[in-house]
């Protein structure tokens, strides 16, 4: 991959730091047939997890606090995986986990339930302030935790609602993902807009993304996905089927 074809499809200050670095410039070259479509690797940061996301902080660091903050969270979800980036498999080969994941321990129960309502309190704070409308969840509501098999099958039923239409509905913050998608950067930040598809595919999981890019964003609003974050890293995902439940799973 030549610099002249870098500074087509990508900012012209990031060209140096992938240039000067062997290992992004190895990612990068991979990726050069389809820089057209996509200028970012989608899977860039799986492509340094394990140790090696510092080489993108001469890229993220461009944009000053944000950028580092942006890195601190990378850094912070590649510590918590490591332990899930790779299994034996039944013949004794090495397999890699294609997204980032961590592990749930009972020990964090008590963490998790503070995580959760502070995501909550956040949500409606959003509905309050931006919206002028009433808060769509309770903050006093039953948490309940599943694991395994009762867990997936609560996440299928979730999932069937997209589907077919019938399963376990959710409470409606479709208003609250439009939102979110018509946040805009702060000026100066908006070229790691290209680094969107990258942060989605750490998880396929674009509440993890926003949290990510958050203090990018062109808004005052607190980053309301502290608690979700510190949940992603517990091992939970959230789920709110009633306004006075909240289910997490493992």
């Amino acid at each position: 991959m030549t610099i002249d074809e870098c500074r087509e499809y990508l900012p012209e200050g990031w060209i140096e730091p992938i240039q000067q670095d062997p290992l992004l410039k190895e990612i990068f070259y991979e990726h050069e047939y389809d820089l057209e479509m996509e200028a970012v690797p989608p899977f860039l940061i799986q492509d340094l997890r394990g140790g090696n996301l510092e080489h993108l902080r001469p890229i993220l660091s461009l944009y000053g606090q944000p950028g580092l903050d942006m890195l601190q969270g990378l850094l912070e979800i590649d510590a918590v995986s490591r332990d899930t980036a790779t299994s034996t498999t039944p013949t004794g080969q090495t397999a890699y986990a294609a997204y980032f994941f961590a592990r749930f321990s009972k020990e964090n129960k008590p963490a998790a339930i503070d995580a959760a309502r502070t995501y909550v309190k956040a949500i409606n704070r959003i509905y309050v302030e931006e919206f002028d409308e009433d808060p769509p969840l309770d903050e006093d509501a039953e948490i309940q935790f599943l694991s395994g098999q009762e867990g997936r099958d609560f996440e299928e039923q979730v999932r069937q609602v997209w589907i077919t239409g019938e399963g376990i509905q959710t409470v409606d913050l479709d208003e609250l993902t439009e939102w979110l998608q018509e946040l805009e950067y702060q000026k100066g930040c908006e070229d790691i807009g290209l680094m969107s598809e990258a942060l989605y595919h750490i998880s396929c999981d674009y509440d993890l993304s926003h949290y990510l890019q958050w203090p990018m964003y062109d808004t005052c609003q607190e980053n309301p996905f502290r608690g979700y974050f510190a949940l992603w890293k517990m091992g939970l995902r959230i789920h709110f089927p009633a306004r006075d439940r909240v289910v997490l799973v493992d």
